[in-house]
């Protein structure tokens, strides 16, 4: 992995260009859009949503200057915040747009391939972008401006993407608080299924068995597993299909996991379950 890190030359804060166009005004288009005009990076915004309601809301919130149907041929930056069975689309429909354009996806390989299917190559201001941030709550109105402080964000380029788009998208990112990689699609992926698809994978088909009555008795643990379940359902299970062959490969590791762990329970074998916990729980990383 190839680190960008915050002292790598970026694009300069003090001269802000001319207009940024996010597509999804959700939870990650709305955040970037409030992080961004905190910074004065663009002197303005425009928002196009597939919801008009959703769209209308970044408007009355003032995270978008003006709400458009089409991408103005003007602006520089156009994000792409939409699930990532929609990138593909939307990046062939911009393929002869000037700006760079980058999106928030947390599939990028199935991505590539699909603009790839319909073109030579991939246009070479589309810079593929994952930042590792999120929340379990959704819509504009969720937007936060210091999501991306001190989170990851994964730049997965092509051999055809200009290195000028991706210096421009790394230095939007690091100006909104982000720490940029650069990473090959198919490891990105990866890496993904088993720290973020899996875990939520797992909150789903745990939640599936849970009842009305077991919620009168739930604490602190069940809050802390289960909040990822309550994202959206929609756009979590086109997730795990655009990133299907890496998820169920980390899923058969886990299956692993799990049958030791009922092997030791099963015949009472403390040692060997205690050293599984152990080792475990030393995997979890301490943010303090």
């Amino acid at each position: 992995m190839s680190d960008l890190g915050r002292d790598a030359t970026s694009a300069p804060r003090s001269a802000a260009v001319a207009s940024l166009a996010v597509v999804g005004t959700g939870l990650i288009g709305g955040s970037f859009a409030k992080a961004v005009r905190k910074q004065g990076l663009f002197d303005r915004i425009v928002g196009l949503d597939a919801n008009p309601e959703r769209a209308a809301e970044a408007l009355r919130l003032g995270l978008v200057d003006e709400v458009a149907e089409t991408v103005p041929a003007e602006a520089e930056a156009v994000l792409l915040a939409v699930p990532p069975a929609a990138v593909a689309p939307w990046v062939r429909s911009l393929s002869d747009h000037p700006g760079v354009v980058f999106d928030v996806g947390s599939v990028k390989g199935a991505v590539i391939e699909s603009v790839r299917a319909f073109q030579p190559g991939l246009p070479s201001r589309y810079v593929p972008c994952h930042p590792i941030a999120g929340s379990e709550r959704s819509g504009p109105q969720a937007a936060d401006a210091d999501i991306f402080v001190g989170r990851s964000v994964i730049l997965t380029p092509e051999p055809e993407t200009a290195p000028s788009a991706i210096e421009a998208a790394a230095g939007w990112w690091r100006a909104v608080g982000a720490d940029v990689h650069l990473m090959a699609a198919t490891r990105h992926d990866e890496l993904l299924a088993v720290t973020s698809h899996l875990p939520h994978l797992l909150a789903f088909a745990y939640l599936e068995q849970v009842d009305a009555e077991h919620l009168t008795h739930v604490g602190a643990g069940f809050e802390d597993f289960t909040r990822i379940g309550a994202a959206d359902p929609e756009l979590w299970a086109g997730i795990f299909r655009l990133n299907r062959t890496p998820l169920l490969a980390a899923l058969q590791v886990l299956k692993g996991s799990m049958d030791r762990l009922e092997r030791a329970l099963a015949h009472d074998q403390a040692d060997d379950l205690n050293a599984m916990l152990a080792t475990a729980a030393k995997r979890r990383p301490n943010r303090g």
